[in-house]
């Protein structure tokens, strides 16, 4: 395979695919999946440069802000960029979503202990789709993380010259990421025509391997670009074709958002790699944006899907963009501020879950106002997705079940209404001796500054005063 072609001596090209970006719904739960599951390592990150009208051009979204972590493992010179917005705020990912359903849909990671790194995702509450697929030493399976992606784990890495090279201490690494199309020649051609990315000879998956997902005899083509590091696969379900995007889809819904080829040295590849997409029937979201330190541009191809062109100067260039290890204080965070209560009930978490989850009902035990449930949710009527308004001394506050699970708890988020912003809820019921332990914590961000401390002395009394009435409701 042939990796570059030189344009001239300072802007190799094409430029190596290096960044798969998510929108996420909850940082601080996606990151820890990403670093005490897979054992990645936290890097930069941002939220100052994440707002204002230069963030909201480059991703075509009016009035976003958002605050953005990345994550490294043993590539060099590749992250995952994980970006959880306040306005817009992500759409739910559907609760029956597929991988073969259209965009980007799955990726890959290469881990150095198959059976540990499954250990630790059963810790976090996460299991395979299937059993392993292989003989030992060249396992794989697929999992979902938190925002409801696929994620393939390989035991045998798929490029193993390149496990030789980076950060040798880290116990991961991004090895592809695949796209779902409705047209595999037309993908294709803008990415290996357009953009002039070499097709690699490596066959990642066969027809047995879609079982791993859910897909078997699915009817797959699928042609790999890319390298050296990351790889891009493009499939289309001939068999199997996969719902298309909504006619309401952003670019922020939860779930991967884009990809990127990036410069690791200057902006010179990233004007001509911007130019050749445009050439190739690609409309930008703006003209490219240079800074000191790094600069990008976004452009979604002639299917709509969405490609970032990112450059970074070594040194502080690759380190505040998130290519460098970053100890975990050093980012912002999206909420800062933190309430917790917790109780134990005389009585099974069945029958306490059945109380904390039927929302219609809070409203008699809580003591936080009335609630009412005016959208059902995928499956259960109380699961994911549901929404509840609660009509409190505040106003109407709207809130979002985003995890559900019977008889061991939920998240939730508040959509709009609060005092507070970037607002995260969860609900965790534990058995213990003689009944049920109840765990509720809440994070937020206050919009007023100087309001986090007796917002958290006020929200923590009315955790507690709300897991009193639970259990008074469940014991008298």
């Amino acid at each position: 395979m042939n990796r570059t072609t030189t344009l001239n001596a300072r802007s190799p090209l094409p430029l190596p695919l290096n960044q798969i970006a998510f929108s996420v719904i909850d940082l601080r739960r996606t990151e820890a999946w990403w670093c005490d599951g897979l054992g990645f390592l936290p890097a930069g990150g941002s939220r100052l440069m994440m707002r204002g009208p230069l963030s909201a051009t480059i991703v075509d979204l009016p009035g976003a802000a958002m605050t953005c972590w990345c994550l490294v493992g043993r590539n060099d010179w590749c992250q995952l960029e994980l970006f959880q917005y306040e306005r817009p705020m992500a759409r739910l990912m559907p609760a029956d979503r597929q991988p073969n359903d259209i965009g980007y849909s799955r990726m890959g990671v290469w881990v150095a202990d198959f059976d540990l790194t499954l250990a630790r995702l059963a810790a976090l509450g996460t299991q395979p789709l299937t059993a392993p697929l292989g003989a030992a030493g060249a396992r794989r399976v697929c999992v979902r993380n938190p925002d409801g992606v696929y994620v393939e784990l390989l035991e045998q890495d798929p490029l193993p010259e390149e496990n030789l090279r980076g950060r040798q201490d880290c116990p991961v690494a991004i090895r592809y990421v695949s796209m779902t199309t409705p047209d595999l020649a037309a993908s294709s051609a803008f990415v290996g025509n357009g953009l002039g990315v070499p097709e690699h000879d490596l066959q990642l998956h066969d027809d047995a391997h879609e079982a791993l997902w859910g897909l078997a005899d699915a009817g797959a083509r699928r042609r790999v670009f890319g390298g050296p590091t990351l790889l891009l696969e493009i499939v289309e379900y001939g068999r199997a074709p996969g719902r298309p995007r909504e006619a309401c889809y952003r670019i922020n819904d939860q779930g991967i958002l884009n990809i990127c080829f990036g410069d690791p040295r200057n902006r010179h590849g990233v004007n001509a790699m911007h130019q050749r997409a445009l050439a190739a029937g690609a409309k930008a979201n703006c003209r490219p944006i240079h800074m000191p330190l790094a600069g990008c541009v976004y452009v979604n191809d002639p299917l709509g899907f969405s490609y970032e062109f990112m450059w970074a100067r070594p040194g502080r260039g690759h380190r505040d963009f998130g290519f460098l290890p970053l100890p975990r204080e050093r980012r912002p965070l999206a909420d800062n501020q933190a309430c917790a209560a917790s109780i134990e009930i005389a009585s099974a978490p069945e029958r306490v879950f059945a109380l904390l989850s039927d929302h219609q009902a809070l409203g008699r035990w809580a003591g936080l106002g009335q609630y009412r449930l005016v959208k059902p949710g995928a499956g259960e009527v109380n699961g994911y997705g549901a929404e509840r308004v609660l009509n409190s001394l505040f106003g109407a506050i709207h809130e979002q079940i985003t995890e559900f699970s019977p008889n061991r708890g939920y998240r939730y988020r508040v959509l709009q209404g609060s005092l507070v912003y970037c607002h995260q809820g969860e609900v965790r019921l534990t058995p213990c001796p003689g009944g049920t332990r109840v765990d509720w914590q809440i994070r937020f961000r206050t919009r007023i500054p100087g309001l986090g401390m007796p917002l958290r002395y006020l929200l923590k009394h009315k955790l507690n005063a709300a897991l009193v009435g639970l259990r008074r409701q469940l014991t008298n």
